[in-house]
């Protein structure tokens, strides 16, 4: 299954993981971010999956957008999350999303796709 909005491709895999890609140059706000959880609770059934998260493009996200990514409604789609960060700026997000937003689902910072689906399969 695939859908994409306007920042976000979204593929649920045959394994089960739900895989975003953010696109290119993204600024992600919170209405970007209620979209996203919009859309995945969809692709999922309200059954919550683990989360393969490409944040490799994101050039800036708002704090709204983060507390929303941490918080109870986000969190209903998904099991644990693994963060895609292969770049200064997208590792920066990621460390500012796990140390001051405190996700609640297990959520751990990857540079390496194969490393980061081991973690979700686990």
């Amino acid at each position: 299954m695939y859908r994409e909005s306007n920042k976000i491709k979204f593929t649920l895999r045959s394994d089960n993981i739900l895989h975003t890609t953010v696109l290119p140059n993204t600024v992600m706000t919170l209405e970007d971010g209620l979209e996203s959880t919009r859309i995945s609770a969809e692709m999922v059934n309200n059954n919550p999956l683990p989360l393969l998260c490409d944040l490799t493009n994101v050039i800036k996200m708002t704090q709204e957008c983060r507390q929303h990514f941490a918080g109870q409604e986000h969190n209903k789609t998904l099991t644990k999350a693994a963060l895609i960060v292969t770049n200064p700026i997208s590792r920066l997000l990621g460390n500012f999303f796990l140390g001051l937003n405190r996700p609640i689902k297990p959520t751990k910072l990857f540079t390496d796709y194969d490393a980061a689906l081991k973690w979700l399969k686990q």
